[in-house]
């Protein structure tokens, strides 16, 4: 006999089948969820790796150019510097000037020939006020290169007519006045430009 005070549950004949359901359900529930959450994640963790590695190859590319753009600023400097050098110091015979020249025109056509290249260049990796100090640089580098042509009647007469012994101190002098603070402008501005891009 059953306890007066005691209630028993009594169990649908369905009962088994809900239960069944509901676990079914349960377990596809949380199959799903953990498919969609290791989608997101895979999608997610795809797009940082994609992120990272574009940043990687940016910074890659933008250290390579640094150094072929400060390689080839450095080169001409030191180019020009030898040549007010030489002009000044009147070490300005054929044999002196030969090798000089020579140097210096192969440093003036690179630059020159890759100036779109780096204004490119430091618009891509760089920004706005880097873009100004460059072409700020390279104006500097063609008034230097105005003051040295100058003097290209007296290289050709020293040079390959050989009418001369020498540059004539007179026009080297007053070449120098010109090219010394050309110099000077494009060494200053070669220097903004190169620390403002480290």
């Amino acid at each position: 006999m059953a306890d007066p005070g005691r209630s028993e549950t009594i169990k649908s004949p369905l009962q088994p089948v809900v239960d069944a359901i509901s676990s079914s359900l349960k377990t596809q529930i949380a199959t799903w969820f953990v498919g969609v959450l290791i989608a997101v994640l895979t999608l997610f963790s795809s797009c940082l790796t994609d992120s990272i590695k574009s940043g990687l190859n940016r910074a890659d590319l933008r250290t390579h150019q640094y150094e072929e753009l400060v390689s080839e600023i450095s080169q001409y400097i030191f180019n020009a510097e030898l040549t007010v050098e030489f002009i000044e110091k009147d070490w300005t015979t054929e044999p002196a000037l030969s090798d000089l020249l020579k140097d210096y025109n192969q440093s003036i056509a690179t630059l020159r020939k890759k100036e779109f290249v780096f204004l490119v260049w430091i618009r891509k990796y760089w920004d706005k006020e880097r873009v100004t100090k460059y072409e700020n640089f390279m104006q500097s580098v063609r008034n230097f290169d105005s003051a040295v042509h100058s003097l290209n009647d007296e290289f050709e007469a020293v040079n390959f007519t050989e009418s001369k012994k020498k540059v004539d101190r007179k026009r080297a002098e007053e070449a120098l006045k010109v090219m010394k603070p050309a110099f000077e402008s494009m060494r200053d501005n070669g220097n903004l430009l190169v620390t403002s891009l480290e």
